[in-house]
Order: C-alpha cells, then structure tokens, then sequence
C-alpha cells in the first residue's frame, strides 16, 4: 500500500552538461531543456524524502517522471533511482517521447528502504536538427514510498533441515505474512559449530521460561540487532518437537528442528511476535501441529494481525 508520494517541481532540474544545452528555460509550470544537436545529457533531481515515518523506515515502491517533447527526436533513453550515494535502480534503453506531458511510472526492483533520500536521474537524447526538434520540457518528478511492518530474520544453523530447505520454510513464511502487510528481510546467515546444543533441552517450552541449553544457545547473536529475531535451526529438541519459541528475555528468536515442517518457521516466529495457539487447522498458529495444516497456505486473522504489529520485533530501529 502506498504511503505517501512525494514529488518535486521541474524547476530543480540540475543539469550535468550544461554545455551540451543550447538553452534552459524556468517557465511557470515546466522547466524547457533545447539540447544541442546529436548530444546526450543528464537531468538530476532530488525528492525530497520522509525516511522515518511513525519510527519506521519508509521503502520506494516506484518512481514517476512527467514531460513532453517537441518532437520523437528528443527522447527520454534511462532512468536511474539513487538513494543518497547508491543506485537502487536502473531503467535503461528506453525510447520515451511524449508530445503531451505523458505519465511514466517505474517500479523500483525489491521496493528497497529508503537512507538517505531520493535522486532521480533522467537520460535525454537530442537527435534533432533544429531547436524546436531537440526542445523536451519537464514539470514533475516523484516517487511512491510504502510503510510496512518489518521481521528482520537472522538464520543461525547447527544442522541444516532435512524435510524442506531453510529457504522453503522463509518463502512458506513470507506467503503468510506477506499479504497481512508483514515484509520479511532475511538479515543474516551464520553457521555455528556447537555440538553439545545440537539436542537442544527446550524445557516445557513456556513463554518466559528457559532452559540453561536455550539460554546458551540464544546468546549467539553476533551481527543481531535488539530488534531482530534469530532462527536457530537444530538437529532436533529435547523433548522432540519441531520447533519452539520460548525464549530469553532481551533475546528473541526461536529453534526449528530438522524435521520440522514447511510451515514451523512461520508458526513459531509468530509465536515470538506474541501470538497464541489456537484449535483450527486452517491458520497458522494452529495448536495441533503444522503438518495438520489444511489450507496452505495457512491463515492469519485479523486479530493476530494487530498483535504482531503491536510487536516490538516489527518497529525498524
């Protein structure tokens, strides 16, 4: 869902070759670029951009460029998004010429979070013989920004699942909570070479109570964020169960067991986000295992939806 979309005027336009242009000209709503003949240049703007909104960090969804050309020898040929000092992303060969101001929108790959503010550079080309020809006027630029809920996941593995791959049960997760307005970045791998924890002892696996193993285990959080959920994947718990999302105050995560289902992963981070079990096989959080599950994939109602956005894991830093 977009957030908000922000524009800016065709007056900032910075141009990177003004000896390229024959002219430039400020009107009252464009601005008039005539290019030499046969010349290429570059058109920059920056947008400006509210990064942190409601203590979260805005993402780019797409950009738009609005223009027209006096004619199909000037035309718009790329379009590069740059947040602060990296491109995010690249339209290229294009063949854009408008002889009214045209409406051209570009979806930015990955909808990455936004830094440090928005730049839009525009590729022309001016293959005219004549002003009029090489004559492309500019009125607005902009780009649609989303605010969603984050899960930053980090997988720490012992022994690597056996019935579906980590990736399997991180796509099987993202189709949950993706459509309930959840992102899921998958923040960081790790290996980690501890065979006494491989048999993890969970205890009786209550909220708030740990075992000496599980609070062993959990202190591995090397490049993890007070915010961010760990995923410690094991040979198998103590006693034998696919998962389980108790965990150390200050800590949280969850351990999945080899044989755990394509849906555990999901099901227990949910639990780490404050959900409960619940006696129906058709949502996630179902309490009677998720190999019970019976419509993949799986629910998420309206009120667990609130609760995880409630959730200190889903507020970015």
């Amino acid at each position: 869902m977009i957030t908000q979309a922000v524009w800016t005027h065709g007056h900032t336009i910075e141009v990177e070759r003004p000896d390229q242009l024959a002219s430039l000209w400020r009107a009252g709503f464009y601005v008039r670029a005539v290019g030499q003949s046969h010349s290429t240049n570059w058109f920059h703007f920056a947008v400006p951009t509210p990064v942190i909104v409601k203590g979260k960090r805005q993402m780019i969804d797409s950009v738009m460029l609005r223009f027209r050309a006096n004619s199909a020898a000037a035309k718009v040929t790329n379009v590069h998004v740059f947040d602060g000092e990296t491109r995010i992303a690249a339209f290229d060969d294009l063949n854009l010429s408008h002889t009214g101001f045209g409406f051209d929108r570009f979806t930015v790959p990955g909808k990455p979070d936004v830094l440090w503010g928005i730049g839009i550079t525009v590729g022309v080309r001016f293959d005219g013989t004549t002003a009029s020809q090489n004559t492309m006027e500019f009125s607005a630029v902009g780009a649609d920004l989303t605010l969603v809920e984050t899960v930053r996941l980090h997988v720490k593995t012992l022994t690597a699942p056996t019935r579906f791959t980590i990736d399997q049960m991180v796509a099987a997760m993202r189709d949950v909570y993706e459509p309930q307005g959840f992102r899921i970045v998958r923040a960081g791998d790790e290996t980690l070479n501890l065979p006494a924890l491989d048999v993890v002892d969970v205890g009786g696996c209550t909220r708030g109570n740990t075992t000496a193993e599980q609070r062993t285990l959990f202190s591995n959080r090397n490049g993890v964020g007070a915010n961010e959920v760990v995923a410690y994947f094991v040979q198998a718990t103590d006693p034998p169960t696919n998962g389980c999302a108790a965990h150390p105050a200050g800590q949280p995560g969850a351990v999945v067991a080899s044989g755990a289902s394509r849906w555990t992963l999901g099901h227990e981070i949910g639990h780490v986000l404050g959900l409960n079990h619940v006696n129906d096989n058709d949502r996630l959080m179902t309490g009677n295992g998720t190999d019970n599950i019976t419509n993949p994939p799986p629910d998420l109602v309206a009120a667990e939806v609130t609760t995880m956005r409630n959730s200190p894991i889903t507020i970015d830093p």
